[in-house]
């Protein structure tokens, strides 16, 4: 005599729908609230990581919960976020670039001083063609001679600290032009809230690129390089140049966020660009791209930059000082570095 079980069968490895009438099994709701987690836009999680950290700070103190808490917030992420989106374009590439911090204060202290012989207008155009440069001659090392990015960039910022020291008087360079203050720090009304110009500056900034990479044909090459290099040459793709266009594009970048912090905090030195090393990368990588290339976004870089953003605001708040904010950014990169390669073995 056979019995039947009652569990349920299975024929080619599925299990047969429970019949009519049978609880659904609540180990089920895990997997359901897990699909719904992965519909989510990557870009979205900072965000999300970012809300929390900024409740976390109302319950510190109270009056971080508050609409000028959050405006504050806003406007020093988006300053980094400004200095990150070169980064962006590097790190999806599939390359780095850490010569960002010296691009910064030389683009910067460029400008000052071009701003005599050639005006404001001028000198702004001949600091960003400066900062170009700097990424075209880092592109070419790195896809004609074969050098990693890593140490590439690293060389190009210890030898642009030495140009910045050797060349630029900083005493001498403090007359900050007024259109510059009116595009960065100047306070504006935008639906009815006061804010610093660079807010809408950079949300009008980070939507052009964002277009560039989703929309364009280097721009969708820009992720094919990052992730199938070999595959893209075999696609005939030109891949010296869209890496060399990559690395111009993140300098160019560091060099008009330089341009930028100049006039938003009225003041210039040779080490302005220190503090973007490691929050350049970190907001990158936070923001959902992937340190092998090949995955990023403007908006999530943005995302990453609010979180970031959020951390310095609760390191002032306990009073840790900006050392304790570079570690936490460290932490934060080599947490999410390894999770990448974590998964990748996976």
């Amino acid at each position: 005599m056979t019995t039947t079980s009652s569990s349920p069968e299975t024929h080619n490895g599925a299990f047969d729908p429970p019949t009519a009438g049978t609880a659904p099994s609540s180990d089920r709701r895990p997997g359901r609230f897990a699909r719904i987690l992965s519909r989510m836009p990557r870009s979205a999680w900072p965000l999300l990581v970012f809300a929390l950290l900024f409740l976390i700070g109302g319950l510190i103190r109270p009056n971080l919960l508050s609409l000028d808490s959050l405006i504050g917030t806003a406007t020093f992420a988006m300053i980094l976020a400004i200095a990150s989106f070169g980064q962006t374009a590097a790190v999806i590439q599939g390359g780095i670039d850490l010569s960002v911090p010296n691009t910064i204060a030389f683009s910067a202290l460029s400008y000052l001083t071009l701003i005599g012989p050639l005006g404001p207008v001028g000198g702004f155009i001949g600091a960003l063609a400066a900062g170009t440069v700097i990424g075209i001659i880092n592109g070419t090392i790195v896809a004609k001679l074969g050098l990693t990015p890593i140490v590439t960039t690293i060389a190009m910022n210890g030898l642009l600290f030495g140009v910045v020291l050797l060349t630029f008087k900083n005493s001498e360079l403090t007359v900050i032009p007024q259109f510059l203050t009116d595009i960065t720090a100047t306070k504006i009304d935008v639906f009815g809230l006061s804010v610093a110009a660079v807010l809408p500056l950079g949300l009008v900034l980070m939507v052009i690129l964002q277009l560039v990479l989703s929309y364009t044909g280097w721009g969708r090459s820009l992720f094919l390089v990052g992730s199938a290099p070999e595959t893209a040459k075999l696609a005939g793709q030109p891949v010296d140049r869209i890496r060399i266009a990559g690395y111009a594009l993140s300098s160019f970048l560091a060099a008009f966020s330089g341009i930028i912090i100049v006039g938003f905090y009225a003041q210039a030195s040779a080490t302005m660009g220190a503090e973007y090393l490691l929050g350049s990368v970190a907001a990158v990588l936070v923001g959902g791209a992937s340190i092998a290339g090949g995955r990023g976004s403007m908006i999530g870089t943005l995302g990453g930059a609010l979180v970031l953003g959020q951390v310095a605001t609760l390191v002032a708040v306990a009073n840790l000082g900006s050392n304790i904010q570079q570690l936490i950014y460290g932490v934060i990169v080599l947490i999410v570095i390894a999770l990448y390669a974590r998964r990748g073995r996976d």
